[in-house]
């Protein structure tokens, strides 16, 4: 399955520069810096509590940093709210779905690209038959022949996948998932991976994500998080490599 190239997406380069965050005394990120790079795919990978959500949510807006920068092509993004950021180019997927069971999934694409009004909560059906956009994103992920089916009867990957494509559907420049591959088959988790290598390039992606084969094979550069800091960034072969990765993170050091 292969996406389309979207036409509004731009440079991409994504730059978090010293971010930092604390809950009461409990520093989280203690001065987290690297770049996405423009069409890069960037892991970000590390134990629970690594602070690998934390600083997704201080990149969209979704918390506010103690310290630090964060910048899309050149722009600083730090005060400015979550839907000024989505705006600017940003795109987020959540461990946690947040789509609306009782909507249809041609309800979602249009609340996606719309600007949340009554009218467009209320009457999605507006966009039937006349936004090619839409039938086109939805045949890019396998979700033409249920665009008037309830989310609630879709399967956990198709809703996965519906979650994706309404992100792409507002052409983001850059990219954030977080565990997208959390919860699905071993079936789904291979279409999802297709998916993802078959996203345009002119997309920059930061990718969370807990199965390293799914993230060494996806990824073409990696940031490895341990307990708030920086441990190790490099290519997938050399993270495999780094012993203090194996150590930390994968749980078991070499003989």
């Amino acid at each position: 399955m292969v996406v389309n190239h979207l036409p509004n997406a731009q440079s991409g380069r994504l730059e978090v520069i010293g971010l930092r965050k604390a809950f009461g005394t409990a520093a989280v990120l203690d001065g987290v810096s690297f770049t996405v790079e423009p069409n890069q795919r960037h892991g970000l990978i590390g134990v629970n509590g690594a602070g690998k959500t934390t600083l997704f949510n201080l990149v969209t807006g979704d918390l506010a940093a103690d310290g630090g920068e964060v910048r899309l092509d050149g722009q600083p993004l730090m005060g400015l709210p979550i839907q000024a950021r989505v705006l600017r180019g940003l795109g987020r997927t959540y461990q946690v779905s947040s789509l609306a069971p009782a909507l249809t999934v041609r309800a979602h694409f249009v609340l996606a690209k719309g600007d949340g009004s009554l009218p467009s909560l209320l009457h999605p059906w507006r966009a039937r038959g006349d936004d090619a956009e839409l039938l086109a994103n939805a045949e890019r992920f396998g979700l033409s022949d249920v665009l008037d089916e309830l989310v609630s009867a879709l399967s956990h990957g198709a809703q996965r996948q519906l979650e994706l494509a309404m992100v792409l559907y507002r052409r983001p420049r850059v990219l954030l998932l977080d565990e997208p591959a959390a919860g699905l088959s071993p079936s789904e988790r291979a279409l999802f991976s297709r998916v993802i290598r078959d996203l345009p390039r002119d997309v920059s992606l930061l990718m969370i994500e807990h199965d390293m084969d799914l993230i060494l094979g996806l990824s073409d550069w990696i940031t490895v998080l341990h307990q708030g800091r920086v441990l190790a960034a490099g290519k997938p072969a050399e993270i495999a490599r780094n012993q203090s990765v194996r150590d930390v993170y994968l749980g078991y050091a070499d003989a």
